[in-house]
């Protein structure tokens, strides 16, 4: 016999209602036959322990009215599209290995995301249909109590504009919401392999909706019976109703029958909402024949049914399949109905019991009277209802129908290798950097960050996403196993970075990056968003941009609350410098973690460029960056300007949309000035490695890539005594006041002239990066940082993944 190992999909890990009940029998079914199942779900103490509870998803109550505003807000994400249930059913996947999935009732505790992460691992999807959730929002085609199909063909905005759904006008826009957003990714299309229908009915239905037929099977509820023999019920034995209590099951027409029929006793067994409201119409109506008993199962309800001389099920709703219809059987009762959707199809008219016309008061009350006037009678349809369960519903003959259903969907199933995480416990972690302008071109730290933390973090097994502006990075799909993501931004200086932030966002939102990763003040401000549908966010502060001297005063209002987004609004802050860290304590007693930026080991390179540049080896001074303002690039020229010296000055960047600053210093070029637009890869390299001094005279720095890099050379620095700069510098380089340019002057001389004092200085600064900045120190203290936002805070970072092959 093929073992097939079969993962269960539901919300609740307990008999909540029926749709539990049939999933639990049918696990229990599959494992008596000797194959492997596990349950997903959401955690719940009422449910019995498994070997897998720590994936569930935690326990939500979205009826409870004391959560605040944000906490709302996020369960309707969570409702729509849960990244958190997505991210738990992967680590499932990953221990368990399932060759198919069953998927049952998920919403809104696990949200149809877990669909694409089936999908993801190539899991071939059984999505078993218990309502008629694919086409209808409100689940049941019920408006006010009546059947409602308004919502035919997908116009789900009926289920606002109708109001059928019993709750706050909240939820149904919530649930028009889930509908189109599903219905817009397809997900149900792309997703699932096989659709059961529970009735030919629920089949036809979702056929006349626009669903594919084929895909579509009908497979009947199994129901066991029991070996011994039903025993007549007594002579003044009751009738029974047993299940929700709710608008559209239509007791409210039972009792209004029962009116008429005082001489005969009614069981209802159930609660729900409408609870309240039938015992209040009983006393209007002073029934002394009702009786309103709790909600039961299990054996209880086994004896209420063998106690009463049949059951009735009023409903005003299709329903899929009446469950309760085949448990009334199995103990030899027959079933009054009212005819409509699925009812039909099990309930056989004057055979297995009687069909009344839906809402029919009067017909209802005929039938009951006519049945059980006739207790012979309903014996003979108990017994033909018993022998039908044996026939159609056995769960021998179920067992065989959705074995064959797996075996059918697993053989075409992926093999996948087995991979060292089995052995070393550290997930596949998914992560979008977003903030930065892109990646090949250096433009600033951060895509000098994106290119050295990116690829290594994408060397060591982890999914990293890119987003880039459609002006800063060629349209390739991949660089260094990063995945780009080019959007397109307004080229303007106070919006290019907000608006593209927000598209980037947006697409993440509907991502599968579990983490993302917001760079810079700005971007910060939109860190919250992704945390609605439970993914992780982490803005890192590269600095604190309100300083810039390019800002208005608007601007550096916005940057500011950017800084307090950057503590608040994500589920992680990370500074790149002790200053930065020291600041966030004092400002805003918040703790932040510390990751600094970092660098490589630099060996000179041959000249060759530079030559054609007119550049000496080892006999000029050199400042990488942007050219802004706050960059004091005017001061060093100054400075130099003051110097009688062959050594060349040489200023490479770009113009940070401060043009008029540019132009003034353009004016300065000369044969000893030289001033170049942005240079990179081996170009920069040779640039780099090559000078004989770098100087870095800023006013505001976070933690200086082109600082690190210079010392990463072996180069001598020299720069402003700003805290970040003193920080790196410090006993490894040489620092000047601050916008002195006497001292910057004073200090550049001392340096030209002391090749001895260059040469100590850069060992200095190389043994400094070795020790503490080295890029492959800083990925992995960036892997163990989201690796512990995501709940692994003992698995060593830095352990490669071997490939999965499919």
């Amino acid at each position: 016999m093929l073992v097939v190992k079969i993962l269960y999909c539901n919300k609740y890990n307990f008999p909540f209602s029926g749709t539990e009940v049939y999933l639990f029998e049918l696990m229990e079914l599959m494992c008596a036959q000797g194959h492997d199942v596990a349950l997903f779900a959401m955690s719940d103490k009422r449910g019995s322990a498994t070997d897998y509870d720590r994936y569930f998803v935690p326990h939500i109550d979205f009826k409870n009215g004391k959560h605040s505003l944000m906490e709302r807000v996020s369960l309707a994400a969570h409702a729509v599209y849960s990244s958190d249930a997505r991210h738990r059913l992967e680590r499932f996947i990953q221990e368990f290995r399932p060759d198919v999935a069953h998927v049952r009732n998920i919403y809104h505790h696990l949200s149809p995301s877990i669909f694409w992460e089936l999908k993801a691992h190539h899991v071939p999807v059984v999505y078993h249909l218990n309502d008629f959730k694919l086409v209808c929002p409100s689940y049941n085609l019920v408006a006010h109590g009546q059947a409602c199909e308004r919502c035919h063909g997908g116009q789900f905005r009926h289920v606002v504009t109708e109001g059928c759904y019993q709750g706050p006008r909240g939820s149904s826009l919530l649930l028009a919401a889930e509908a189109y957003f599903h219905k817009w990714l397809h997900t149900y299309e792309r997703c699932v392999d096989r659709f059961l229908a529970p009735s030919q009915f629920v089949r036809d239905k979702l056929v006349e909706n626009g669903w594919d037929a084929k895909k579509i099977e009908v497979l009947y509820h199994f129901q066991r019976v029991p070996e011994e023999a039903p025993i007549a019920p007594a002579g003044d034995a009751p009738i029974l109703y047993f299940g929700r209590l709710s608008q559209e099951k239509g007791i409210s027409d039972l009792m209004r029958a029962m009116r008429h029929l005082p001489r005969i006793r009614l069981r209802l067994a159930g609660d729900g909402p409408l609870r309240a409201e039938l015992e209040r119409l009983a006393g209007e109506l002073e029934l002394r024949n009702v009786e309103f008993l709790d909600h039961v199962q299990g054996a209880e309800l086994g004896r209420l049914i063998a106690e009463s001389l049949f059951t009735v099920l009023p409903s005003h709703a299709y329903e899929t399949m009446g469950k309760s219809i085949l448990e009334s059987y199995a103990l030899g009762r027959p079933v009054v109905a009212s005819d409509l959707g699925s009812r039909r199809e099990v309930v056989i008219h004057r055979k297995t019991g009687l069909l009344f016309q839906s809402g029919n008061v009067e017909q209802l009350a005929d039938a009951i009277s006519f049945l059980y006037d006739r207790p012979e009678l309903a014996l003979e349809m108990g017994s033909a209802g018993r022998d039908l369960v044996r026939e159609r519903h056995a769960p021998e003959a179920h067992y065989r129908a959705v074995l064959r259903i797996y075996e059918d969907l697993s053989k075409n199933k992926p093999r996948r290798t087995k991979t060292i995480s089995q052995a070393i416990p550290k997930p596949h972690l998914r992560i979008a950097f977003i903030g930065g302008r892109g990646v090949i071109s250096k433009y600033s730290g951060i895509e000098g960050y994106y290119e050295e933390v990116g690829r290594r973090l994408a060397e060591m097994g982890h999914d990293v996403t890119v987003y880039c502006r459609t002006y800063f990075t060629s349209a390739i799909e991949e660089h260094n196993g990063m995945r780009l993501v080019r959007l397109p931004t307004i080229r303007s200086k106070h919006l290019e970075t907000l608006v593209h932030t927000l598209l980037s966002t947006i697409h993440a939102l509907f991502s599968r990056s579990q983490i993302v990763h917001y760079h810079a003040l700005g971007p910060a401000l939109f860190s919250f968003l992704p945390r609605l549908i439970g993914k992780k966010t982490v803005v890192t502060v590269q600095g604190l941009d309100w300083q810039r001297k390019k800002w208005g005063w608007a601007a550096s209002a916005v940057l500011r609350l950017g800084e307090q987004a950057a503590v608040r609004l994500p589920s992680s802050t990370l500074v790149v410098s002790h200053t930065l860290q020291e600041y966030y304590r004092r400002r805003y007693a918040s703790g932040t973690s510390y990751v600094a930026n970092g660098t490589v080991i630099r060996e000179r390179r041959k000249p060759s460029q530079i030559l054609e540049w007119g550049l000496e080896p080892g006999n000029y001074i050199l400042f990488l960056g942007r050219f802004s303002p706050e960059k004091n690039c005017h001061l060093l020229i100054e400075a130099y300007e003051r110097i009688e010296t062959p050594v060349k000055l040489v200023l490479a960047g770009g113009s940070s949309y401060s043009d008029d600053y540019t132009r003034k210093l353009r004016k300065h070029q000369s044969d000893r000035i030289q001033l170049l637009d942005w240079v990179s890869g081996d170009a920069l390299e040779e640039l780099l490695t090559n000078a004989m001094l770098f100087v870095l005279p800023s006013d505001l720095e976070g933690l200086s890539l082109a600082l690190l890099d210079a010392m990463g050379a072996g180069v001598c620095v020299l720069a402003s005594d700003i805290p970040e700069n003193c920080e790196l510098v410090e006993g490894a380089g040489f620092t000047f006041r601050r916008g002195d340019v006497a001292d910057l002057e004073r200090l550049i001389r001392l340096l030209l002239a002391d090749s001895h004092v260059r040469e100590q200085a850069a060992r200095s600064a190389q043994a400094r990066i070795r020790q503490h900045y080295l890029w492959p120190q800083i990925a992995a203290e960036m892997e163990r940082t989201y690796l512990n936002l995501v709940g692994w805070q003992n698995v060593p970072a830095g352990c490669t993944r071997l490939p999965v092959l499919h």
